[in-house]
């Protein structure tokens, strides 16, 4: 399995993931302006040819990346506005998880 940072791209007008993306829309920067620029977090399963220009991350770069981004955007326990901030550890642990998922 690879973990990936893609963007969309259009086909018959509309904006979708690309194909080689098995599961993907994870974790976009919210500074990014949508959909154009929006970078998302995906996974490509063993065996999947994918273009060699996307950025790949091990489990503790996506952890990292994860944690800059909740630097300027705060992820939330409860996923909702009013509910309170992660720890760096729950945001650590959050990707984890989503990682052993799909390993």
């Amino acid at each position: 399995m690879a973990i990936i940072k893609y963007k969309l791209v259009s086909s018959s007008g509309k904006m979708i993931t690309p194909s080689y993306v098995d599961d993907g829309g994870y974790w976009w920067d919210l500074s990014q302006s949508y959909p154009d620029d929006s970078e998302y977090i995906g996974y490509v399963k063993d065996g999947v040819e994918f273009p060699n220009d996307l950025t790949t991350y091990t489990l503790s770069e996506l952890q990292a990346r994860q944690r800059e981004i909740h630097s300027r955007h705060p992820m939330r326990v409860g996923g909702e506005p009013d509910d309170a901030e992660m720890t760096d550890e729950q945001v650590n642990a959050a990707i984890k998880e989503w990682v052993d998922a799909r390993s």
